[in-house]
């Protein structure tokens, strides 16, 4: 994506744009109240929500808060820790060769400032996310503790706001260690580090493009398969598409029972196979909030 020079005026285009895509109202004949919809990610600081107008306040009117998972469980940790670890006997060094070995080694140590045989007893999907964050943080100065994505849950906790996930956290970590044998995982592994330049250009290119509350440039930009780390079809079917599917059941439910601010990735809202497509399919009207 092309680096935008925010001037004073595009700053001000740009803003717009992020109010009418990446939030949205949520409305229907049958319902009592409205609802709204907002896209995450989580590369993205606190201090970004403060250029979208009108977020805070209809997350101050809504009754419930809805995200893909209740975070502040207090088990979430544990079960995160326990699913992150290879199975017994077995280590990610057992699915390399010496020259992949090496090459991963080198990298983990240059930006974990650990060895692979430090982490070998860690899931490869595990070890990649590590590393992605990691290399993002270097490139852009990002703190973990100032992530956007988990702050409507923590605010909606102080504010005694109902909170609902949309799947469990059992559900999202098969998704994100389980999919995929661990041949596969090591596979994207070795070949994101093999590129990690165009790793970290895909990173800045996503947050730009997210920034810009260009959602559809983003499905087609995170569907696009240039290299074996890439998620395949079927990959990116279950991770998006299949979740969708089963979120907008549970949403059908939720928006007639409260009025509901819905917090999930972004990547969820656009496309045929989308939130917002698939809610409208049900009747219901979705407007960008302006």
């Amino acid at each position: 994506m092309k680096k935008i020079n925010f001037l004073f005026i595009s700053l001000i285009i740009s803003i717009c744009s992020i109010q009418a895509q990446l939030l949205w109202k949520i409305s229907a004949k049958n319902l009592k109240h409205p609802s709204y919809l907002f896209g995450t990610h989580h590369l993205i600081p606190i201090q970004f929500l403060d250029s979208i107008n009108g977020l805070f306040k209809v997350f101050n009117e809504s009754e419930t808060v809805v995200g893909e998972i209740v975070l502040n469980r207090i088990d979430t940790s544990t079960k995160i820790h326990q699913a992150a670890y290879m199975p017994t006997n077995k280590k990610v060094t057992d699915f390399l060769n010496q020259a992949d070995f090496k090459l991963v080694d080198t990298e983990l140590k240059a930006v974990l400032n650990i060895g692979l045989k430090e982490v070998s007893m860690l899931k490869p999907s595990m070890i990649l996310s590590m590393y992605e964050m990691e290399k993002y943080k270097k490139l852009t100065g990002f703190s973990e503790n100032n992530q956007s994505d988990s702050y409507f849950q923590l605010v909606a906790a102080e504010k005694d706001k109902k909170i609902i996930g949309l799947e469990t956290i059992e559900e999202q970590i098969a998704l994100l260690f389980d999919t995929g044998s661990l041949e596969r995982q090591t596979e994207m592994l070795v070949e994101s580090i093999r590129q990690n330049e165009k790793m970290a250009t895909d990173l800045l290119t996503i947050n730009k493009l997210y920034k810009a509350g260009k959602l559809n440039e983003l499905l087609i930009f995170s569907k696009t398969k240039t290299s074996i780390s890439d998620y395949t079809e079927d990959e990116f079917r279950k991770m998006v598409d299949d979740r969708n599917k089963k979120w907008v059941i549970k949403l059908a439910q939720l928006l007639h029972e409260s009025s509901c601010f819905i917090a999930v990735g972004a990547l969820h809202l656009p496309g045929q196979n989308g939130i917002i497509k698939l809610l409208e399919n049900e009747s219901y009207i979705l407007t960008p909030v302006r």
